[in-house]
């Protein structure tokens, strides 16, 4: 059948279809040849090699392999410069954590740059062809790796890009020799990994190599060869400018962000380190293990301006809301706090109660000591006086008061008698005057003792000082009181004898005088004048009668106006007064006696106010009862110049004197200068603490003597009372602590801390101790803390780096500091272990470790100078500052 078609088919048919079947199978030779030229490898001959193209892979392998070679030829003088370096950080140096790095003593010359082989993708070793075979035929012998020729600067021609994704998109950055003696430096280990691009200004040296295409076959000068649209070049092409930049359409800009090559031109990025741990954090943490003292004594030091910590002291302060029920230790600790300076309820709600605490352990303590000592062994005079002072504190002590009362009275009797009795006598001397008024002072302090401790109905203490204070006044010579001025205008001097006689005899003339004189108020005169004629006239004793009462009533109106102790015209009309009613004996008697008692309070006021400078002890008697008397401003401002000079002088006093003064205040001071009289009392109580104090010590109980010591000085801070017992009490402590378990020994030092007027050098050692037993504990709680390990390693080495600092100025043994040193030690090698670790790992971990090298070189006030430079240079290296 099918010849019967061909048979139908024209030759011209048949001819037309041949040559359609030709063309096709023609076509499809062409492009058979054409996939096979472009599936052949192109080989290369020894002949021509330096003529064919190299690919940018057969470039690099070149290269790296020409600067292994070289690198290994000078391996033995480099290897020399690189030991001799590396023994001298880690060797010469006396810290311990100098010798921060281990460089490898592997052979490979990367490690010698300071590359981590271990970080590095595998490379195909680079080869060269040693093949002769014709180019375009197939050769087993070929090789497979690139074919590459190394620049001949290997120092100054950069490594051309490679885009090998087994190199992780990156390039290798061989480092620059800066140095004279050919010692090749190496950049930031970290530097070309994680794909950072050549800059743009990376340019080849040498002007026969051509930047090329990464796809792109290297090509000989002689040769035509292929663009990316596989267009022939013509031959006579020159080769491309050396400081002619690739123009390749694929070539991207150098990102901005990537890391220069250079070490030196590389900007460091800035690291972060972690602050050291707030109080308030601290403050929870010892709130939350019940450690009261520490939240109370670290929260105190930050001066209250938090307004966290004042809140959390506040709920602290509650656990001693009974304070007799509070040890001696947390008393002293609570009388060191301070007040809060913030302007919040909350700040003013402390202090409202950090105030009543106070008082209420001043009182316990006080309580404590009269009961304990007062009553038991101080003397009567001291009974009595904290007995009237603090009528509240001794209601189970009745007997003995009323015995030391008994005892005290008739001490005050044998004074005031002899006393009395010696002043009447017109032949002392200046210096027996003055020891009498002196006797008659004791007496009248302990009659005032003893008066304040009695009921208003005992009222015999107060009639006998009464009694001898208007004795020791009538004893007191005010050298200027002005003396009754002869005013007699009846009466004129002839020049015979210089006799007087009367001016006039008619008595209707002297009365017409005398009444003029009344009209015009001189009732001083009108008693001098009708005195003198009184004899002659008798009928004159009714004005000299009139005239006295006059004067009186005047007299009192006046001292009651503070122009009695403003003016001196006044001063001295009263003081002329007070002479003529009490000086005349023409003055009827109950009048010359009332003026006495009038003008008692007031004679007494004016003797203190001459008196303040000379003897403010008998001046602020003198003003005090002059005041109970008249109770007028001027008084009261006497009485409180006289309490202000007597306070001050008595800093100076001996004690005896100084307590009799105080003691004197208490009384006069406390209706008029409230200050005035607690300070009186907190100085007289701080004598008697001082002295028990130091029996305490003698007997071997050196805690509750530092107490009184501390108490003494609290309350008298002017005066040194106790310093060298207390020096010698604390260091007594110190030195026993030792012999003492850890939780005595935590409360010695918490005592000593908090002690108020203990010797600077005692207290820094026990500060320091309690400092660093306080941090250890402290290191212990945020070790066992699992969060945040980064953040709990650099807490703990602020933490240790105070404690080292802390137990220089511990007076501790060699042996003991050592401890503390050594745990130091060894979280910073802790540290320097880890850092080194993490300094090959990923961008978080290196991180981390330049975190750790920051910590150490910045914040380490104890850390060795080599740890410090060393711990620098690998944050350097790391590419942080």
């Amino acid at each position: 059948m099918e010849e019967q078609q061909n048979e139908k088919m024209s030759p011209k048919a048949r001819w037309i279809i041949g040559g359609i079947v030709t063309i096709c199978l023609a076509v499809l030779i062409v492009v058979a040849i054409q996939l096979n030229k472009k599936q052949e490898p192109e080989v290369a001959t020894e002949a021509t090699q330096d003529k064919k193209e190299k690919t940018a892979d057969e470039q690099i392998g070149s290269d790296l392999e020409k600067a292994l070679s070289e690198l290994k030829k000078d391996k033995s003088s480099e290897d020399k410069k690189t030991a001799s370096k590396d023994k001298t950080t880690a060797t010469k140096s006396s810290d311990p954590f100098a010798y921060l790095f281990n460089p490898s003593k592997s052979d490979d010359p990367l490690t010698f740059l300071s590359i981590d082989p271990t970080d590095l993708p595998d490379v195909p070793e680079p080869v060269v062809s040693k093949t002769e075979d014709v180019a375009g035929v197939q050769d087993d012998k070929t090789p497979n790796g690139p074919v590459a020729v190394l620049p001949t600067d290997l120092n100054q021609t950069p490594l051309p890009d490679v885009d090998d994704p087994k190199l992780s998109g990156g390039r290798l950055d061989l480092g620059e020799d800066k140095d004279d003696d050919d010692t090749v430096s190496s950049g930031s280990p970290l530097d070309g990994i994680n794909g950072d691009p050549t800059t743009p200004d990376d340019k080849p040296t040498d002007p026969d190599d051509k930047p090329t295409d990464p796809d792109d076959k290297p090509t000989d000068p002689d040769d035509k060869p292929t663009d990316p649209d596989d267009k022939p070049t013509d031959p006579d092409d020159k080769p491309t400018d050396p400081d002619d930049k690739p123009t390749d359409p694929d070539d991207k800009p150098t990102d901005p962000d990537d890391k220069p090559t250079d070490p030196d031109d590389k900007p460091l990025e800035n690291v972060s380190i972690a602050l050291q741990e707030e109080t308030y954090d601290r403050l929870i943490s010892y709130k939350e293990q019940q450690q009261i003292y520490n939240a109370l004594y670290y929260g105190n030091k930050e001066n209250l301006k938090d307004q966290k910590i004042v809140t959390l002291l506040d709920e602290m302060l509650k656990n001693y809301n009974n304070a007799s029920d509070t040890d001696i230790t947390a008393r002293q600790l609570i009388q060191s706090l301070n007040q809060s300076q913030l302007n919040d309820e909350q700040a003013r709600v402390y202090n409202a109660q950090l105030a009543k605490l106070k008082e209420e352990i001043e009182k316990v303590t006080r309580e404590e000591y009269v009961d304990v000592y007062v009553i038991n062994e101080g003397s009567s005079k001291d009974q009595l006086y904290y007995a009237g002072t603090f009528k509240d504190l001794l209601n189970g002590n009745k007997d003995e008061l009323e015995k030391a009362k008994n005892s005290e009275m008739a001490l005050a009797d044998q004074k005031a008698n002899e006393a009395a009795e010696n002043l009447k006598n017109n032949k002392l001397d200046e210096l027996q005057r003055k020891a009498n008024q002196k006797a008659l002072i004791e007496a009248i302090n302990s009659y005032q003792l003893i008066a304040n401790y009695s009921t208003e109905a005992d009222n015999e203490a107060e009639a006998k000082r009464n009694e001898a204070l208007r004795i020791l006044s009538e004893s007191v010579e005010v050298s200027d009181e002005p003396e009754i001025e002869n005013n007699d205008t009846t009466k004129v001097e002839t020049d015979d004898d210089n006799k007087t006689e009367p001016k006039v005899d008619d008595q209707k003339e002297l009365k017409k005088s005398l009444d003029q004189l009344m009209e015009d108020g001189e009732y001083i005169q009108v008693l001098q004048q009708a005195s003198a004629y009184v004899e002659q006239y008798p009928e004159l004793e009714d004005t000299i009668k009139e005239a006295s009462e006059k004067l009186l009533e005047q007299s009192i109106k006046d001292m009651k106006s503070n122009n009695a102790y403003k003016y001196e015209d006044t001063k001295k009309y009263l003081s002329q007064s007070y002479a003529a009613l009490t000086g005349l004996s023409t003055v009827p008697s109950e009048v010359s006696e009332k003026a006495q008692d009038e003008f008692y309070g007031y004679r007494l006021v004016m003797q203190a106010e001459k008196l303040i400078d000379e003897d403010p002890t008998q001046a602020v008697i003198f003003a005090h009862e002059g005041y109970k008397r008249q109770e007028t401003n001027g008084a009261k401002d006497v009485l409180q110049k006289a309490n202000t000079a007597l306070s001050e002088k008595a800093v100076g006093m001996e004690q005896e004197q100084a307590e009799r003064a105080y003691e004197i205040l208490t009384v006069t001071a406390q209706d008029v200068n409230e200050d005035i009289a607690q300070t009186a009392v907190d100085r007289k109580t701080a004598y008697g603490y001082a002295a028990t104090g130091k029996d305490l010590h003698e007997k071997g109980n050196n805690q509750e003597a530092i107490v009184y010591f501390s108490e003494a000085n609290r309350l008298y801070p002017e005066k040194d009372l106790t310093s060298t017992i207390m020096k010698e009490t604390a260091q007594a402590l110190l030195d026993e602590v030792g012999t003492e378990d850890v939780t005595e020994q935590i409360k010695i030092y918490n005592l000593l801390v908090n002690v108020k007027g203990l010797d600077e050098s005692i207290k820094t050692q026990a500060e320091s101790r309690k400092t660093v037993i306080d941090i250890l504990d402290r290191v212990n709680t945020l070790e066992k803390q699992e969060q945040n390990v980064e953040e709990r390693t650099q807490q703990v080495f602020y933490y240790l780096d105070e404690a080292v600092g802390a137990a220089e100025n511990s007076g501790w043994s060699d042996e003991e500091k050592a401890k503390v040193q050594q745990r130091y030690d060894a979280h910073i090698s802790s540290m320097l272990e880890q850092a080194q670790t993490w300094s090959t790992g990923s961008e978080e971990e290196r991180k981390n470790a330049a975190v750790y090298y920051k910590v150490i070189a910045e914040k380490g006030t104890h850390v060795g100078e080599e740890t410090v430079a060393n711990a620098k240079e690998a944050l350097t290296e790391l590419g942080y500052k």
